[in-house]
């Protein structure tokens, strides 16, 4: 755990801009997080020890790379508490309105904690001025936003469902969305385009491709092809191309990460809708079956009125249809046999 926040925590601090110590781009929120939720709290000693060796070797002293750690790993934490109670834990992204809660809490709401340890302790040690605190701020949540939003989605659904099970012709299709990703990526973020139409709204080419995704094939794959459509456009915006490109790397960035936070909770939502539709269409096809198996050729005992059951026992009537529905019963008497049975209920 520790080894995989120390790699993906350096290949972000690449992209510090503001300062050596915030970035943009921060995967090791999501890496977090999805530790958390998935292995449960006791991983916090390798997310500290991996946060510290991050920053212990970048910049600051050991006071403030065990003040910025205790933050990251605080973030992690909170984040994952507050998934677990209010967004239904490592399935928060089963059900859309799971997700809402889940972009507000771990996206927006435990972020805060990181970015404000972690900036308040580089200046309390010296290391980056009060004047420059809010645009550090702002770097630092931001960047742990979007790896909270981006990165945490595919961990939490690959952990859940591992298995490939595709039919030929939908590895065709897959094929086909991975060759129009890669496409599209390229002429969007790619500087494909003639440098006078490079800056024009054509982001929003990309949306119809996760939702492709997320149609056809589902939450893993939709959050995967958001992952890489990130990793695209992430590459071109800091070679000045495409619609985010700015006069600064770390604007250009914000911009970017900012539309690929919205764009990744769109993904994901329109991903869980489609899952539960097919849930539900599968509940109706076992209801239509128990109907179809009420309907079929029963046997039933002409003397006591019982019937034969799936498993070759006589049981009940009522007991054999709630087997097969969710039909309830009550009992009483129709008023033939409250006559016949209670004559003294009907004088004359």
């Amino acid at each position: 755990m520790a080894a995989a926040y120390v790699v993906a925590g350096k290949l972000g601090l690449q992209l510090a801009f503001v300062h050596a110590s915030a970035t943009a781009v921060w995967p090791p929120t999501g890496i977090a997080l999805a530790a958390f939720l998935v292995r449960g709290y006791h991983v916090w000693p390798g997310i500290l020890l991996g946060a510290f060796l991050v920053n212990i070797t970048t910049v600051g002293s050991v006071a403030t790379s065990m003040g910025i750690a205790t933050g990251n790993t605080l973030e992690g934490v909170v984040g994952a508490y507050l998934v677990n109670t209010f967004a239904n834990g490592s399935r928060a992204l089963d059900r859309a309105r799971d997700i809402f809660k889940f972009a507000v809490l771990a996206g927006v709401v435990s972020t805060t904690v990181s970015a404000t340890v972690g900036v308040t302790s580089l200046t309390l040690g010296g290391f980056a001025s009060w004047a420059a605190y809010g645009s550090i701020w702002w770097t630092w949540w931001l960047g742990d936003a979007a790896g909270a939003l981006i990165v945490a989605p595919p961990l939490l659904v690959w952990s859940v469902n591992r298995r490939w099970r595709w039919p030929r012709e939908q590895g065709w299709e897959a094929l086909l969305l991975v060759l129009s990703l890669l496409l599209v990526g390229q002429v969007v973020f790619g500087g494909w385009l003639p440098t006078g139409i490079n800056n024009s709204p054509l982001e929003f080419l990309c949306v119809p491709l996760l939702v492709w995704a997320a149609f056809r094939f589902g939450q893993r794959e939709a959050a995967t092809a958001t992952v890489a459509l990130s990793a695209l456009a992430l590459w071109g915006t800091l070679h000045g191309f495409g619609p985010f490109a700015r006069g600064t790397p770390n604007e250009s960035l914000l911009l970017l990460q900012v539309f690929m936070g919205t764009i990744a909770v769109t993904t994901m939502t329109v991903a869980a809708v489609v899952a539960e539709r097919r849930d539900a269409e599968k509940q109706r096809e076992g209801l239509m079956d128990s109907l179809k198996t009420l309907r079929g050729l029963l046997r039933i005992c002409s003397y006591c009125n019982k019937i034969r059951n799936d498993q070759g026992l006589w049981i009940r009537l009522e007991a054999y249809i709630q087997e097969h529905s969710e039909a309830k019963f009550t009992h009483g008497l129709c008023p033939e046999c409250a006559q016949r049975h209670y004559p003294q209920l009907y004088p004359g």
